[in-house]
């Protein structure tokens, strides 16, 4: 049953997400986390599912596509690394706690969005802090993005 219900969910999680996303993401991992490329491809070559979900976890990816995402109140942890992407859309941040050792915020390589981190936010990463104080915003266009470590 939990089985079952695991399944589902990691399907879910991957529900619409675009081939382009996708590129981007394994491009992203590549140049700024190769470790986990080796592990995943180390993983498939084996076949070994167990391996696979291991090298996986931890990892938050968040990507507008040409839609928009508000991300309100949150406490976020990603393990590994986080990507906020707005890509074409825009992502809106507030009142809300985004912690990884590597944290990346705004748009990648031919990006055309926007991201508003708003008010009462904190991202965090492993060597940095961005604290965003009530009633300020830090507003990223275009390709520019914010790239803590």
């Amino acid at each position: 049953m939990l089985e079952s219900f695991l399944v589902g969910l990691a399907a879910n999680a991957f529900y619409g997400v675009t081939a382009q996303s996708a590129r981007t993401l394994l491009a992203w991992l590549r140049q700024n986390k190769p470790e986990m490329v080796d592990a995943v491809d180390a993983a498939a070559a084996r076949s070994d599912d167990e391996a696979l979900k291991q090298a996986l976890l931890g990892t938050i990816e968040i990507l507008a596509s040409n839609g928009q995402i508000e991300i309100s109140g949150a406490d976020i942890e990603a393990l590994r690394a986080a990507r906020i992407d707005h890509e074409q859309g825009l992502i809106l941040i507030g009142q809300t706690r985004i912690t990884a050792p590597s944290l990346v915020t705004g748009g990648g390589a031919g990006a055309t969005g926007q991201t508003i981190i708003g008010g009462d936010t904190v991202l965090r990463s492993q060597g940095t802090q961005v604290s965003v104080g009530a009633g300020a915003s830090i507003i990223i266009t275009g390709n520019a993005s914010m790239k803590q470590n």
